[in-house]
């Protein structure tokens, strides 16, 4: 006959099994907002009429950028990638802008817009030029609702700026798993490489608890607008 062993007992044995590194990491995923920031001219992140990307059945729910309550954000990439909240919206089109801190115009590009509601990435255009280390960028995506861009077409926008990589974060970077580079990103204030990384494995382990808790504290403490909208990250 089997000995008996107790819920308590059993509970002590298992449960330090059940959390594994890359879980214990994961716990320990925070953004730690860089000096400086934005520009002080910079704007709201949303923009003119919204009306085609307001659900009706959801008003409550805003497309936005997922952006630190600054609006602005770190890389370390050269071709970054921009990470939105989509309602549902006729839109099938957005116009990608960028220019540089003094208003200069650096590349302007119509892309596809995926129909999906949600979160939705958005990729840096490959012919367009690598972002400078230490320039500060505003990019605007405008929504083309209809036919053809207006001066009316609703649009968001964000800053970024790409920050030197040094011999230690990329020696660090290197050796680190999936997790530990998140954390690492989210300790050295690099939001874009952060958000865009935790997305992935968000992505690819729906089902870990863990992940999901980090990604939903993350964008409920920091994310812009998420506090009157905190529903569209459920």
């Amino acid at each position: 006959m089997m000995p008996k062993i107790c819920l308590s007992t059993l509970t002590a044995i298992l449960l330090p099994l059940a959390f594994t590194p890359e879980m214990m990491m994961a716990q320990t995923i925070n953004f730690k907002p860089p000096s400086g920031g934005a520009p002080k001219t910079t704007t709201g992140a949303a923009t003119r009429d919204q009306s085609c990307l307001i659900d009706s059945s959801q008003p409550n729910k805003k497309t936005l950028p997922i952006l630190p309550q600054s609006n602005y954000g770190l890389t370390i990439s050269s071709r970054p990638e921009f990470l939105i909240f989509k309602t549902k919206s006729t839109a099938k089109q957005i116009f990608l802008s960028l220019e540089s801190e003094d208003e200069e115009q650096v590349y302007q590009t119509f892309l596809p817009l995926s129909s999906d509601v949600g979160f939705v990435k958005i990729n840096f255009p490959s012919q367009a030029p690598d972002l400078v280390v230490n320039k500060k960028y505003k990019w605007t995506m405008t929504f083309i609702c209809g036919k053809a861009l207006r001066p009316d077409s609703p649009a968001i926008a964000g800053w970024i700026q790409r920050t030197a990589q040094s011999q230690a974060l990329t020696t660090k970077l290197r050796a680190a798993s999936p997790v530990d580079r998140v954390v690492i990103y989210g300790e050295n204030g690099i939001w874009y490489d952060m958000i865009s990384e935790l997305y992935r494995l968000q992505k690819q382990t729906p089902t870990n608890p863990t992940l999901s808790k980090a990604w939903e504290k993350l964008l409920k403490d920091h994310v812009v607008q998420s506090s009157e909208s905190v529903t569209i990250f459920k």
